[in-house]
């Protein structure tokens, strides 16, 4: 990602730009972008986070926005993957203070905004990059800025994950938050209800999510190593793992047995060897430990 504050964005609007010039992604007047990371895909204990965060061209709101945020956050993000963990949580600890909120009211998905992984539709409109197309010198500088209006937080349970396997368990975490992103527009920004519906739902990766209805429509792209190349996407990669990160050092203490604090639920030979010595505990993944360690479940 560019250091220079004035192109902090540039991947988004040559997205966009491409999108609307080959015209395959169109918007009413406001371009909104739903950025998604999720983390805890690869850990045997834990849930499964996805952090959805809502973007929106600056120009387009003419005084609409009732916060200009100080986004002193920017040049710190990346993926959350590359930064150490004192960055991440610096980082982190900067978006709250910038949007004023604490750890606590960090708006989360509830889990009854969807209950069954079948109420998800397939997307009908899906589009993948690879990393590669957005070299720098491929992009154009554009002087336009995004704002992120909101953040919010999915989760799906370890017995979830065992239930519907981790991918489903995924899908299931985002369409929790993208739920309760329709739910905060119509509430703080009434005049973008209508827009939700087209907005560009950008995240990481090649494989397509299935969503809530209402979202069944939205143009969904994938690009390789979105965290990486989008700020946007970026965002929501810390996010999503400093969230985590912060739950399974919560669960450390109801569990001092397994030291969740150290290795957040990931499968570190430490950690397997604790399984092997105390068994397991009720956020463990069994579908994850089963090949492993047949005579502890």
């Amino acid at each position: 990602m560019s250091d220079s504050k004035s192109n902090f964005f540039q991947n988004e609007f040559f997205l966009l730009n491409y999108l609307l010039k080959e015209q395959i992604f169109n918007y009413k007047s406001v371009p909104l972008i739903i950025s998604i990371d999720e983390v805890g895909r690869g850990c045997v204990a834990g849930s499964v986070v996805s952090c959805v965060s809502l973007w929106a061209d600056l120009s387009a709101f003419q005084n609409s926005l009732s916060k200009n945020y100080k986004k002193h956050w920017l040049h710190l993000i990346n993926d959350s993957k590359k930064l150490t963990e004192k960055k991440r949580q610096e980082c982190f600890d900067i978006i709250l203070r910038d949007y004023e909120i604490t750890f606590q009211e960090i708006i989360c998905g509830k889990n009854n905004n969807i209950e069954s992984f079948q109420a998800l539709s397939e997307s009908k409109n899906k589009l993948h990059f690879k990393a590669e197309e957005f070299s720098t010198e491929n992009i154009p500088k554009y002087k336009s800025n995004l704002e992120c209006l909101q953040f919010i937080i999915g989760q799906a349970s370890p017995l979830e994950i065992d239930t519907l396997n981790i991918w489903n368990a995924v899908q299931l975490s985002v369409g929790r938050a993208l739920i309760e992103l329709q739910k905060y527009v119509k509430n703080n920004f009434p005049f973008l209800t209508d827009h939700l519906s087209n907005a560009l739902i950008l995240m990481d990766g090649k494989h397509f999510l299935k969503v809530p209805q209402d979202f069944s429509q939205n143009l969904q792209v994938t690009v390789t190593k979105a965290d990486g190349i989008f700020v946007s996407v970026g965002l929501s990669s810390i996010i999503a793992k400093v969230f985590r990160d912060t739950q399974m050092i919560q669960q450390d203490k109801k569990f001092p047995l397994f030291g969740f604090a150290k290795h957040k639920g990931y499968g570190t030979a430490s950690h397997l060897n604790l399984i092997q010595s105390h068994g397991i505990c009720e956020i463990h993944r069994k579908s994850f430990l089963a090949n492993h360690l047949h005579s502890n479940l």
